[in-house]
């Protein structure tokens, strides 16, 4: 696949219905209200979906992204304790250690060698458990069937049972705990993770960033780490002069908006040194990442390693899913 390809975000339109079964939400302002206003467009998915909803014990759907107040405010509370400044602050020599001792030679599987292993350590002992040789296989076998109606839940039943009793060992018992846990290692590694990735590809034909933490800034706009969102009708309501009603499935496309000419100038352009950026990357309002600061910390790290060479893409694999495209692997040769 062409970087232009992985590059081209969704066209800024009209709210319209996707083959898919949910209404697609593009402009930044409709993006916007989308992602603030919790009371009409939910995130709790088991609560407000009137369709069928697999997998109801993947505890994803019952995590922090996927609950509203009050149930949200107190997840939030537990999480936001992880996450203070002076915590993630105390993170950055060991992440730094760890992203110098990964990012080593002339040839790198950027998401196996260093993406992985490096957001994994970081979560893993952020929750202050041991890493798991399973913690890649766990993640992915419960990620991929995150609002999917995959027949085959084989390997999705295996990676729960095996990842509660992982943490059980550890000591956490409570299964809202572990749940937390579980959300937080998931989805802690896969933004960063994916953030990192999207850098690189972004930067990999760039000259040198003249200041890192714009350019970081710009990926997060230019190709988000989540191409959109879902949310779930709770009340009649109009959007963009379209009448929704309850139960109904909008997806906010944080890719499209991100490009919308309204906000931005030149959308469609990489500009590493882009200083008006109000992208929505990591949400907005109440569902608002908590771990951003970590993510970029992380990023901006590695980054600030690799781009010590000059490196080419030697490899790239793709997959195309509905609200964007995963990058599964990039090969670098310097």
């Amino acid at each position: 696949m062409l970087l232009e390809e992985i590059f081209r975000a969704p066209e800024v339109g009209p709210v319209r219905f996707a083959s898919f079964g949910a209404w697609l939400v593009t402009r930044y302002s409709e993006v916007d209200r989308v992602l603030t206003d919790h009371s009409t467009f939910s995130s709790d998915e088991l609560r407000h979906s009137t369709q069928p909803i697999p997998h109801r014990d993947n505890p994803l759907l019952r995590s922090l992204l996927a609950t509203d107040p009050p149930e949200h405010h107190a997840l939030r509370r537990k999480v936001g304790r992880l996450f203070t400044p002076r915590a993630v602050a105390a993170l950055e020599p060991e992440i730094r250690a760890r992203a110098e001792a990964l990012i080593t030679g002339s040839n790198l599987d950027l998401v196996r060698e260093v993406a992985y292993p490096l957001t994994l350590h970081t979560i893993a002992g952020l929750l202050g458990v041991p890493v798991s040789p399973d913690f890649v296989r766990w993640t992915e076998a419960i990620t991929s069937f995150f609002g999917t109606f995959a027949a085959d839940d084989t390997e999705f039943r295996l990676a729960l049972t095996e990842l509660s009793a992982f943490f059980q060992a550890q000591g956490i018992a409570d299964d809202e705990l572990v749940n937390l846990c579980t959300l937080l290692l998931i989805n802690g590694h896969e933004t960063t993770k994916t953030l990192l990735v999207n850098a690189m590809l972004c930067l990999v034909s760039q000259p040198l960033p003249a200041d890192l933490p714009l350019a970081v800034e710009e990926v997060l706009r230019y190709l988000p780490p989540t191409g959109g969102t879902d949310r779930f009708v709770t009340r009649p309501t109009t959007l963009g002069g379209v009448e929704l009603q309850p139960g109904q499935r909008v997806v906010a496309m944080i890719s499209a908006a991100n490009r919308d000419p309204e906000v931005f100038t030149d959308p469609d352009a990489f500009d590493a040194g882009r200083t008006v950026n109000p992208h929505l990357s990591f949400g907005h309002g109440i569902h608002f990442c908590p771990g951003a600061h970590l993510a970029r910390l992380q990023v901006r790290i590695a980054l600030s390693v690799l781009l010590e060479k000059q490196w080419r893409i030697a490899d790239l694999e793709t997959r195309r899913t509905p609200v964007g495209i995963d990058v599964l692997e990039l090969k670098l040769r310097a």
